[in-house]
């Protein structure tokens, strides 16, 4: 791994990986990581030292949680986590302001930190099939791109089914309405 310091993709899909070896947090230049479809239970705190990713594939592997250095990767555009056995976010997913496009769904998250209402430039948020999802932050409301929501089959109690039905944008409005952001109407 040392010598592939000026390397920008790498994939190891569907390796049986069960770890990650702590050296790969020497590719700085990587802008792509594709770990999908693996084993893996954590990620090296290493991670933050890829401080050039735009890409970050941890789809169908068995984490259960995330480390706070993740909040290092500040040019992260995509970030999927989806079929995880995700419950909690590290509050640090605020500091990824560059991200578009972030897959939740398929984990067993009871909520999402108020932080994610920083993530300004999100336009895509995938959070179906969270069993125990059952409300979102207010914060949320400030993700004014935000144009895709999925949220099926999330036991969204908070929310009434009409508004759900309407949609990222009826929900967004309806979080507004509720929430300390009224005045941003």
């Amino acid at each position: 791994v040392h010598g592939w310091t000026s390397m920008v993709e790498l994939n190891l899909a569907t390796n049986q990986l069960n770890k990650i070896p702590e050296d790969v947090s020497g590719l700085v230049s990587l802008e792509v990581l594709v770990l999908s479809n693996n084993l893996l239970r954590n990620l090296p705190h290493g991670i933050g030292n890829l401080r050039k990713l735009r890409e970050l594939d941890l789809e169908e592997n068995k984490l259960e949680s995330l480390p706070n250095e993740i909040a290092y990767l500040r040019d992260l555009q995509r970030l999927i986590l989806t079929n995880n056995q995700l419950s909690t976010l590290p509050r640090g997913i605020g500091h990824l302001i560059n991200l578009t496009h972030l897959g939740l769904g398929e984990n067993f998250l009871t909520q999402l930190p108020e932080e994610i209402g920083t993530l300004e430039n999100l336009e895509e948020l995938y959070l179906n099939d969270n069993p125990h999802l059952n409300s979102l932050p207010f914060e949320l409301a400030l993700c004014s791109k935000l144009s895709i929501m999925s949220i099926e089959n999330c036991p969204l109690s908070t929310l009434p089914a009409q508004i759900v039905a309407g949609g990222p944008s009826f929900i967004i409005q309806f979080l507004k309405m509720q929430g300390p952001y009224r005045a941003m109407v």
